[in-house]
């Protein structure tokens, strides 16, 4: 199974958590290892009098952050790599619909490998490194540093069965979805599936129209490093 950076449009309104996959990106190597870092700021008040250190205050807890080292070669398919690498720079831009909205959010992203999914977060940097080429130039291999740091924000849980609005955005029936296609789409998880048909209460999840719309109801998710 090959790892991927999915990327979300950024969320609407009051909402926590990403908006509908808008791009995936499959790593050509899946990663070797995998670090992730966080920090808590503490103060302390120092004294001239006093003989011993300061109590120390909590101030802020800082995002989670995590380097990830992207390999990518060509293969048999001449420019995979040079659109890879524009892929990966684009996720440090806004997307066209948060420009639209008049919000400017870079995409929300979020690496899978089977049944790891990291935290919900953005690409800060990308530095490429290309490392061979074609006899015309063109770049047949590079290697890619990644940095993704957390999102953050708190989402509470919604009871699809409550009522509440809240919602991680809507997707469109098309042939060939699943409501387990979609959760794992939307949540990294097929067996969220539940929680979508009873968000829009469909008894028979063998009887999907295509053409219906579903709402996609919001949900905590435990990933790597904490929830999303």
């Amino acid at each position: 199974m090959r790892a991927a950076l999915v990327m979300h449009e950024p969320p609407t309104g009051d909402s926590k958590l990403p908006g509908p996959e808008c791009g995936r990106l499959a790593l050509h190597f899946n990663p070797d290892h995998l670090s992730i870092s966080k920090q808590s700021t503490w103060t302390r008040d120092p004294s001239k009098v006093a003989p011993n250190a300061s109590t120390a205050e909590f101030s802020g807890s800082q995002p989670r952050s995590t380097n990830v080292d992207v390999f990518l070669d060509a293969g048999d398919g001449r420019g995979k790599v040079q659109d890879a690498v524009e892929t990966l720079m684009a996720c440090c831009e806004p997307t066209r619909q948060s420009l639209s909205a008049n919000r400017p959010s870079p995409p929300w992203v979020r690496l899978e490998w089977g049944r790891l999914r990291t935290f919900t977060a953005m690409v800060t940097a990308v530095n490429v490194n290309y490392t061979l080429f074609a006899a015309d130039g063109l770049p047949l291999r590079a290697q890619c540093g990644v940095t993704l740091e957390e999102m953050g924000g708190v989402v509470r849980r919604q009871n699809p069965t409550s009522g509440g609005v809240g919602s991680a955005g809507v997707h469109l029936l098309v042939d060939g979805d699943s409501l387990a296609s979609v959760a794992y789409r939307t949540y990294g998880d097929p067996g969220k599936w539940r929680e979508i048909a009873e968000r829009n209460n469909v008894d028979d999840p063998d009887q999907l129209r295509t053409g219906c719309q579903l709402i996609l109801p919001e949900l905590v998710d435990d990933v790597v490093g904490g929830a999303v």
